[in-house]
């Protein structure tokens, strides 16, 4: 089941299956909503600023090759 926990700064962040994930668009030109999983902390740090979202987004995109939301 996939919950909504916050959603600001262009960024969602869900959690499904007790995992957490943050989506947000992938800001190309044929965009598509990406998705990282991240940790609990990192969720609660991303919903601080839009400077904090986007140190995590980066941050989960070194951890890991995003994968397309349908």
């Amino acid at each position: 089941m996939k919950k909504t926990i916050a959603e600001k700064f262009g960024c969602k962040i869900v959690e499904r299956d007790s995992k957490f994930f943050i989506q947000y668009d992938n800001g190309q030109s044929a965009s598509w909503i990406a998705e990282n999983e991240i940790t609990n902390e990192e969720g609660k740090k991303a919903i601080i600023s839009s400077e904090c979202a986007y140190e995590i987004i980066l941050s989960a995109e070194k951890r890991s090759k995003p994968t397309k939301v349908i």
